[in-house]
């Protein structure tokens, strides 16, 4: 939770959402807190987070989901109407769920997601203007802005968070393909990973697999794949910043907001 002295200046606060807790983050600081009472924790939380802090004190405020799979429909065929079959194949809906859909203009992409009713509700009653977005949509943007530097026909984006594994191929700074899969041991990653190359019949020396952040605890991860291919990279947006999975649980994305 906040530090006893508080902080004055103004600046941006952005709450991540995952599944056995949240993040408050600040340009000066990270806190994580787990929760057992869902929502209920969540409320707590964010009333004594924000009665720490002066009214004015933030410029802007978001919420990040990453509790839930997303889904991504060009903007061309997206249709609200149909927002739910999009999900379909990844998450059913339970009556506790609100759809939410990021409009992506520059990659012409939608997002489609599902996100906990309550915790809009939570979020509405503190009177503050919270932006919502899923953390995918920022994991693209991120990756596309680092595509074009590639001489690789093919770029497998692999993303640790937790227990899981986002991937992301892109062709030519083109999204072809996007899962998210549970990850708990490195037989499991190397299975998911060579599962796309062998779906997407990708040759070896056309794709550069690429790890958006070197992070502690998957170690013998990043070098049990050295053994099967031999183009690999990896991406840090701040690698002055050492943030782990006890901070923050998607930590390549945490120095974006700290």
């Amino acid at each position: 939770m906040p530090h006893d002295n508080k902080i004055i200046q103004r600046q941006e606060l952005s709450i991540h959402m995952f599944v056995n807790g949240f993040s408050f983050c600040t340009h000066s600081k990270v806190d994580f807190v787990s929760t057992s009472n869902g929502a209920e924790d969540f409320k707590r939380a964010l009333e004594e987070y924000l009665a720490y802090y002066p009214e004015g004190s933030f410029t802007s405020a978001s919420v990040i989901f990453f509790q839930n799979p997303s889904s991504f429909v060009p903007l061309t065929l997206f249709d609200e109407r149909h927002a739910e079959q999009y999900l379909s194949l990844y998450q059913k809906p339970t009556q506790a769920d609100t759809l939410g859909f990021d409009t992506l203009n520059e990659e012409a992409q939608v997002n489609v997601y599902y996100y906990e009713h309550l915790i809009k509700k939570i979020l509405e009653d503190s009177k503050m203007d919270f932006q919502y977005v899923h953390y995918n949509s920022l994991l693209y943007k991120q990756i596309l802005n680092l595509s074009p530097s590639s001489s690789f026909a093919n770029q497998l984006f692999l993303h640790f968070h937790s227990a899981a594994l986002d991937v992301f191929l892109v062709n030519q700074n083109k999204l072809l393909f996007n899962n998210r899969f549970k990850v708990t041991n490195e037989d499991e990653f190397l299975y998911y990973v060579f599962f796309v190359v062998e779906q997407f019949e990708l040759k070896s020396e056309e794709l550069e697999l690429v790890f958006l952040g070197k992070i502690k605890g998957f170690e013998t991860y990043y070098e049990i794949v050295k053994q099967y291919h031999a183009h690999i990279k990896f991406e840090d947006p701040n690698p002055t910043i050492q943030v782990d999975l006890s901070e923050h649980q998607a930590p390549f994305l945490a120095p974006y907001f700290s």
